[in-house]
């Protein structure tokens, strides 16, 4: 609205851009005793130059972080502890019905029986 007043005063036109891109909100849990750092990598293109990528999440034991993803989109997410050498990965689609995703440290690891 400010853009059209301002498009109005400048005497300059104003039209204004629908675009096809939708979003949806998850929620990221971290559910084991220690903190989690969470990257998350898609092949999503926002704007020319850049991914949209979710990098550097650093989540508290027990805390849930909300996020805006583009929708359709898969996205790796990879995770771990402080301590922890091994990174996890998980693979999500934000066109699914998930709405959280909880994380928690050893959840990728295969238990095979003897």
């Amino acid at each position: 609205m400010a853009n059209m007043i301002i498009a109005g005063i400048l005497n300059s036109d104003f039209e204004a851009v629908q675009s096809e891109r939708t979003f949806k909100r998850i929620a990221i849990v971290n559910q084991s005793a220690d903190s989690l750092f969470v990257n998350m990598v898609t092949d999503i293109v926002w704007k020319e130059t850049g991914y949209c990528d979710v990098m550097g999440i650093a989540l508290p034991p027990g805390a849930k972080q909300k996020l805006l993803l583009p929708c359709p989109a898969a996205y790796n997410v990879y995770f771990k502890t402080r301590n922890s050498e091994k990174e996890e990965k998980i693979e999500i689609r934000t066109d699914s019905k998930l709405r959280a995703i909880k994380l928690r440290q050893g959840m990728t690891d295969l238990k095979l029986e003897k």
